[in-house]
Formats: C-alpha cells, sequence, structure tokens
C-alpha cells in the first residue's frame, strides 16, 4: 500500500461513512496550474469513443519518452506534466513509476453502467461543530469515506477554484462483508453484489450539484465472484463508464494493482480525467463534454472511498459495499 501524503490547500472535511473501508492515497491537490495543461489536452488529437460527446486523446508513438519528452509533447498526447525533480522529488517519482510502468492505450470503447458515483450524501445525524475555528471538521455520510478539500466558490472562481489532483493508491481487495452471505444478505435487486468505488474528483461537497472522477471498482458477489475494473464519470451528465481494452472487454485490473488517476478542471465545457493501471500496463486521458450537465465549480477536490448510487433496487438507497 501506498503511504499516504495529503497536501491540502484550504477547509477539510473528513468524511465518515457508515461502513469504512480503509485505502491508502498518496495524494496531490494543485490549484491554478491547470489552464496552461486544459490548452493543451484541449487541442491535442483525440478519438470519438462510442459515446456522444466523450473521446480519448490519441496514443504515443512507438519509442515515445515521457521522461525526456517536452511539455508540450506531454500535452499533445494526455500524459501529466512532469514534476520538479528537485523541488518535488516524491512526487517525482510516483509521476515516472506511472509513465514508465505505461504501455499501451485502451480501445476508444466505454461501458455505461447502471449506477453512478454521486455526490457527498450528508447523514442525518452530524458530529459537533469543531470546536477551534478553521480546523479539519468532520461530517457523517450515508455513501463517502475519505477527505474533502473544500473553498467557498459557488460558481468556477479563477482564483480559488481546484483545477487538479493526482493520487496513487492500490485497488483493494473484494469480498462481501462478513456473515452477510450466510445471513441471507445477497445484495441489492437487479445488482446482487457489493461495490467499493476507490477515486478521486473535483466538485461534489455541496452546493456543487456535479462531480468529475475517476478511479477503480472493486465488486464481490456471495460465491466467490470477484470483479475488477477502471472508470471515470461526470455526474450526472454522464453514467460511470468502465474503461474497455477491446469493444467488449474491460481493462484488466486485480485486486492490489497500482492506480494512478488525475482528474483535471477548468472554467471550460470540457473537461479530462486520466486513469491508469500501471500494474497492468494501460491508461488514458479522456475529454468529457459539459452537454446539458451542470458546470464545474472547483468547490472541492477529495480522495474517496464510496458505495455507488443509486436507485438500482427502486428505494434510492446506495448499492450495498463490502
Amino acid at each position: 500500500m501506498q503511504n499516504q501524503n495529503w497536501r491540502f490547500l484550504s477547509k477539510v472535511i473528513a468524511v465518515a461513512a457508515v461502513t469504512v473501508l480503509v485505502v491508502s492515497f498518496s495524494t496531490f491537490a494543485m490549484a491554478q496550474r491547470g489552464d496552461a495543461v486544459h490548452a493543451m489536452f484541449v487541442s491535442a488529437p483525440k478519438e470519438a469513443t462510442n459515446i456522444a460527446g466523450v473521446s480519448i486523446i490519441a496514443d504515443r508513438p512507438k519509442g515515445f519518452n515521457p521522461l525526456t519528452a517536452s511539455s508540450e509533447e506531454l500535452g499533445r498526447y494526455g500524459l501529466p506534466q512532469r514534476p520538479d525533480k528537485q523541488a518535488d522529488a516524491k512526487r517525482y517519482a510516483t509521476w515516472a513509476r506511472a509513465m514508465q510502468a505505461l504501455r499501451y492505450r485502451p480501445a476508444a470503447h466505454l461501458e455505461a453502467k447502471p449506477y453512478s458515483s454521486t455526490n457527498l450524501m450528508l447523514a442525518k445525524h452530524q458530529p459537533a461543530a469543531a470546536a477551534i475555528s478553521g480546523q479539519p471538521t468532520l461530517s457523517n455520510s450515508t455513501n463517502w469515506s475519505g477527505v474533502a478539500n473544500t473553498n467557498t466558490a459557488t460558481t468556477w472562481d479563477p482564483s480559488s477554484s481546484f483545477t487538479e489532483i493526482e493520487s496513487a493508491w492500490n485497488v483493494p481487495a473484494a469480498q462481501p462483508p462478513i456473515g452477510a452471505c450466510a445471513g441471507g444478505i445477497t445484495g441489492a435487486q437487479g445488482v446482487p453484489g457489493f461495490f467499493e468505488l476507490s477515486w478521486n474528483g473535483i466538485d461534489g461537497v455541496p452546493p456543487s450539484t456535479d462531480v468529475l472522477q475517476g478511479g477503480s471498482l472493486s465488486y464481490a458477489e456471495c460465491g466467490g465472484l470477484a470483479t475488477y475494473e477502471g472508470w471515470f464519470e461526470w455526474y450526472p451528465t454522464y453514467p460511470m463508464f468502465v474503461i474497455n481494452c477491446t469493444s467488449s472487454t474491460p481493462c484488466p485490473v486485480n485486486a492490489g494493482d497500482d492506480f494512478f488517476v488525475i482528474t483535471y478542471g477548468a472554467n471550460s465545457t470540457v473537461q479530462f480525467v486520466m486513469v491508469e493501471d500501471a500494474t497492468q500496463g494501460w491508461g488514458a486521458t479522456y475529454s468529457l463534454n459539459q452537454g446539458t450537465g451542470p458546470a464545474l465549480v472547483g468547490n472541492s477536490e477529495e480522495q474517496i472511498v464510496e458505495r455507488p448510487c443509486c436507485d438500482v433496487d427502486g428505494t434510492g438507497s446506495p448499492t450495498p459495499w463490502h
């Protein structure tokens, strides 16, 4: 597991879900570097996917070396900018490992799921407010567990909105809750298993009504079936998209794989998410058009373990998780 390394920029909210699964993230949150990167990604050559409004940035040519490429060359192929090796050695090492592990790009084909990763849902009962002003606050949630870094923006603010969040983690192993299967609990109607989503993203904390994100999915059923997938989303404009390596086969993901994800935000109708499984060697950056959905606010960046949501069983409740 990666050691925790949180970099906070403003107010922090610790979010406690009803059930907690511990995942160790190495995370770097950046603000105000996003405009230049976003411009390079917008002009990069792209291939349309099977989903209207969603494209994948073109693959690198054979022999391309991210460790020696220029900033413009990295941007042309949807790759993250090189951190300063001297000023930020730990982040450079994480970036270099991810770039050296990247061997192939997934297919321009996505599988839409019937559920989504959604905004923060606060539980009815909340802990008492922090006694000391300016200190991290704790909130109880029915679907999120993790940490959110927030500001007071209600619309995109070029001076404070979050523009980039970068994380690395190991994919959690999937198994049903202890005693659930023996007790007759097998999952929700229509989705008969137990889910966990690990992700980073921008927006999602009220008052924003959207969330842009990418991450890993771990799924278990009674009887021993376990499934692992990579995905991204811009809720509620798009559902969750599983990343495929052929037109019908999800890219390989296993428990314990090293995931490297960057969510980019900008004052734009087009946003970008990079998802990589460094263990399996696949990864790509995707562009998502806003369409008729809510605009990005940049009022929060978060690193979350979540139950996907909603209404797969007609009750409006999150799906079960392990």
